[in-house]
């Protein structure tokens, strides 16, 4: 059974019915794909320069195999696949937007594309310009079994008990219940919605009777925490926190320093992205990402159109993926930023290696109804609420309210604008009141971007 069908029958159980369901060792449940992953990472992390390349040539090799035998956009590629190795193969093939697979996704799904177990996924649309594309059926399990590679290099295990600050669904918020438990992944998850100083002051009251060893969520959340544990330092007694698990927004250096100060713990942070081509973490000497060979194949492009290649050089993260053959992409630009770095490292992996990540990620945030700020990335939504949907921004003039801007697309309706309402309202509860205004135009930035949020309201 795949691990996203696993999922949701997990989250559809009673309470009473999921904590056995926590007993199962993780490994287990989520099966062999998990398993493959974790495995491959003991041996990769101990690997010489070479054998990566080699290792990263190999996937490589086999993916541009399949794609161009496949999938129509890379059929005309064929010829350079059958005579060069796989890197210089690579290097002839068109950059992919976005907007290509936005516009045509078609050209770019296998011929044996409903022959491969696969779901459909969006990114979360931290542009208002949502993607919708295809992973494999064991995406998720291989996924953590990455994410748990990376956190064991601080201590993590999957038995190991974490509080998560993220933006999913808090079912009974309306009632004051603003944390649940998770027990398949030991974890206790609070609502990054309703952060004022009396709900921090219960957080931290539910984190010592929980006694996690790990905070996982965003940034702009734990900055949060972090910022209340600097006046109430008597918050953290009892917590015995060993790191902080930091990623789906980029990370401010001066948030790092407050968090470690604050809670008194190392701050690790990971780049990812939803398309899931480029995955990459600190590691246990220094803070610069570390990218997983087995994943997918990084490319950092300079302005000029050529690859970087020496070490201080910068440019925009491009991604090719080893992994997801429902929906191969070649070399994706992610519309992000980072800084070339040497492969040596003193953590003795040979991974590529990459910091200064700029980019799409932001921290902006809405402010509830009773003063909690909300960050942008903890409103992000994945699903079909935006599929007739062009383009969307947040307006904020008033506390406790915030527009949602809608540049509709065919077929859009007013059912459409109530079920948007309607899921916000299930994420954010009362702290925030939600509009919907159809628009016929979202204007774009002087460097083409789109604005994700625009804040009204003095000091936020």
């Amino acid at each position: 059974m795949a691990f996203s069908v696993k999922r949701r029958i997990y989250e559809g159980l009673p309470e009473w019915l999921k904590r056995p369901a926590g007993w199962v060792p993780f490994s287990v449940l989520a099966g062999q794909g998990y398993r493959r992953t974790v495995a491959r990472g003991r041996e990769l992390d101990r690997a010489s320069r070479e054998v990566l390349s080699k290792y990263q040539a190999g996937a490589l090799g086999r993916m541009l195999d399949f794609a161009t035998r496949e999938v129509p956009a890379y059929q005309p590629m064929r010829g350079l696949v059958e005579r060069l190795p796989p890197f210089e193969a690579l290097k002839g093939f068109p950059f992919l937007a976005k907007e290509d697979l936005q516009n045509d996704i078609g050209k770019y799904l296998p011929r044996s594309f409903d022959r491969i177990p696969h779901y459909e996924c969006t990114t979360g649309g931290t542009t208002g310009n949502q993607l919708k594309f295809f992973v494999d059926d064991d995406s998720q399990a291989v996924e953590m079994g990455f994410m748990h590679r990376q956190w064991a290099r601080v201590g993590y295990s999957p038995r190991s008990r974490k509080a998560t600050f993220r933006g999913v669904a808090f079912p009974r918020a309306s009632e004051g219940v603003l944390w649940q438990e998770n027990p398949v992944y030991n974890e206790i998850q609070f609502s990054p919605f309703h952060m004022n100083d009396e709900n921090l002051d219960r957080y931290f009251w539910k984190m010592r009777a929980f006694q996690p060893e790990f905070l996982h969520g965003y940034p702009s959340a734990i900055s949060l925490v972090a910022e209340f544990a600097l006046r109430n330092p008597r918050a953290l007694e009892g917590i015995p926190l060993r790191a902080v698990l930091l990623g789906s927004e980029a990370l401010f250096p001066d948030q790092r320093e407050r968090i470690e100060n604050a809670l008194g713990a190392r701050v690790y942070s990971w780049y990812g992205h939803s398309e899931r081509l480029i995955l990459a973490g600190e590691c246990e000497t220094t803070t610069a990402y570390h990218h997983f060979p087995d994943y997918g194949v990084v490319e950092i492009v300079k302005d000029d159109g050529t690859v970087a290649t020496r070490p201080e050089e910068s440019g925009e993260l491009v991604g090719t993926g080893l992994l997801n053959r429902s929906l191969p992409m070649m070399r994706y630009r992610t519309g992000d930023r980072a800084r070339l770095l040497a492969p040596a490292c003193s953590c003795g992996r040979f991974f590529d290696r990459f910091d200064e990540v700029a980019g799409r990620w932001d921290q902006e945030y809405v402010l509830g109804s009773t003063g909690s700020r909300i960050s942008t990335a903890a409103l992000n939504m994945h699903g079909s609420f935006f599929d007739r949907v062009k383009r969307y921004q947040y307006v904020q003039e008033e506390k406790g309210k915030m527009e949602i801007r809608v540049l509709p697309g065919e077929g859009f309706s007013e059912a459409d604008s109530r079920a948007i309402v309607s899921a916000y309202e299930k994420k954010c509860g009362a702290e925030l009141e939600v509009f919907v205004k159809v628009v016929d135009d979202i204007p774009l930035t002087p460097r083409g971007k789109a604005r994700r949020l625009i804040q009204k309201l003095p000091g936020v």
